[in-house]
């Protein structure tokens, strides 16, 4: 995950205190999938060098300003990041500021608040630091009522400028100024890089009581991929479902256990790569064949949840008109029913059509496990056709080799 460029937008770190600003730029950098935070408040505080009752009412007034949020469930989630895989091209949606280290250095901290956020908001919304980026400012956007920094003059302004060309090479004239980027010297105190995933894959691995004290660093990476190109695809509800199962199936089965034991518990340089054997490609290619099983076992579980329900649902339904008093308790668990029920239906049918994008790249392990996909309820209906046509043309064509 990477920083979004409104987290360093002025207008917003007017009221922003020290504390609260490197706050902010540790959850974005510890955030993960979906903006999951994967630390828990003592943790965050550990971080930060402070009590938890602070970082408490920090968030606090995060949530209030909906720059965090919780789920039902209390987990806590970022939303100031943007996901971004490896890509050759820039497109507006996947813009990002770096999360450069001088940010937070006691020197850039012991500056006038203005100044501060006249560079955090031009290194990090205005520039994003593409390479050859650059941006033109008029002055008097600076100052007054509506200018981006809380200033009267435009003496003032002048005078900001000026303590920023300290980190940012700017070019200031009569009435305007141009930002071109960011001195090499602070630029050479190098970037912090999201730790997200590696938290975050290492949180679910201790929730299985997988022991992470002799994991391999690799292996938490190899693993991480595998999810991300899930989470990419079809969405954090969707990904993170199918990894706490593919983690519960390997726990639960001995021998596919041992397996990814003796993959991920070893020295990260006890790895083969090279151009005949890459160990850690084998355990991300392990990892994905456990989560496209997952993906049954979630849509088996799925098929029984939806069965309860309808069961219940049918109950509460032949005894709607009993009398008065009975038909009042069970319109509302007709009503609670359908509404677990139109859950329920949303994921199987996020599940069919995950399927078929995959359907498209790779039919033979749908046609390999047909006999559990056809048993599946109704939403997993479009998947079923396809695979039906698919074993109809291996069978037509004898040109074709079978894969039945």
């Amino acid at each position: 995950m990477k920083h979004h460029p409104d987290l360093f937008d002025a207008q917003t770190l007017h009221h922003d205190t020290r504390l609260l600003f490197k706050l902010k730029l540790l959850l974005g950098t510890v955030c993960a999938y979906g903006g999951e935070v994967p630390l828990s408040q003592t943790e965050l505080a550990k971080r930060m060098g402070t009590s938890t009752y602070r970082i408490r009412i920090l968030l606090h007034k995060l949530e209030h300003e909906g720059i965090i949020h919780y789920n039902d469930s209390g987990t806590l989630f970022f939303d100031r990041y943007v996901f971004v895989r490896d890509q050759a091209e820039f497109s507006q949606e996947t813009l990002y500021a770096k999360n450069f280290a001088f940010f937070t250095c006691d020197e850039f901290l012991s500056e006038d608040r203005n100044v501060q956020r006249f560079v955090l908001h031009y290194v990090g919304k205005e520039l994003v630091y593409i390479p050859g980026n650059f941006r033109w400012g008029y002055i008097n956007d600076l100052y007054g009522a509506a200018g981006l920094l809380n200033i009267r003059t435009p003496k003032e302004a002048i005078t900001i400028l000026k303590k920023a060309a300290k980190y940012l090479k700017i070019k200031i004239h009569t009435e305007n100024f141009q930002v071109l980027n960011v001195h090499q010297k602070w630029i050479d105190m190098g970037e912090v890089y999201s730790e997200g995933a590696e938290l975050w894959v290492t949180k679910q691995l201790m929730k299985h009581r997988f022991c992470c004290d002799f994991l391999a660093r690799k292996a938490v990476w190899q693993i991480a991929k595998v999810m991300e190109d899930y989470y990419a695809k079809f969405g954090y509800e969707y990904a993170t479902e199918i990894f706490d199962n593919a983690l519960f199936s390997i726990q639960k089965n001995r021998r596919r256990s041992q397996t990814f034991f003796n993959m991920i518990y070893r020295e990260d340089s006890a790895y083969i790569v090279n151009e005949e054997k890459n160990e850690l490609n084998e355990i991300s290619a392990y990892f994905r064949s456990c989560m496209e099983s997952a993906e049954l076992n979630y849509a088996a579980q799925l098929s029984m949840e939806l069965e309860h329900i309808e069961q219940k649902k049918h109950m509460a339904e032949t005894n709607l008109y009993a009398n008065n008093e009975i038909s009042v308790i069970n319109q509302k668990l007709i009503e609670a029913a359908h509404k677990q029920q139109m859950k329920v239906w949303d994921k199987l049918r996020l599940i069919n059509k995950c399927w078929l994008n995959r359907f498209r790249q790779h039919p033979e392990w749908f046609v390999h496990h047909y006999y559990r996909i056809k048993t599946l309820p109704a939403p997993i209906l479009e998947i079923k056709m396809e695979i039906e046509k698919y074993i109809r043309n291996q069978k037509n064509n004898p040109y074709q080799t079978s894969v039945i």
